[in-house]
């Protein structure tokens, strides 16, 4: 059975965005009960929200990894649009 691809240990949907911020960020947001394992960038944000932490200055590298290809993405803007109403 192959691990790829990884799958998200909150929702357990298939990763398929790699992202990066730096360890205290990720610290700061991740609940530590998934700290070590991977969490997508949904996941993530929706953790970042609830705890009303905003890590748009933090993101420095998105990537989509697909089975046919790969693509990096440029950061072009960096804003915070909306709050999750919890």
């Amino acid at each position: 059975m192959s691990d790829y691809p990884q799958r998200c240990k909150v929702c357990n949907r298939a990763d398929r965005f790699s992202f990066l911020v730096p360890d205290n960020v990720w610290e700061l947001i991740v609940p530590k009960h998934y700290a070590n394992g991977v969490v997508c960038l949904a996941c993530f944000d929706y953790f970042a929200s609830v705890k009303g932490i905003g890590y748009e200055k933090d993101l420095s590298e998105v990537i989509f990894v697909g089975e046919a290809a790969h693509f990096a993405f440029t950061i072009t803007s960096r804003e915070t649009s909306y709050k999750l109403a919890v």
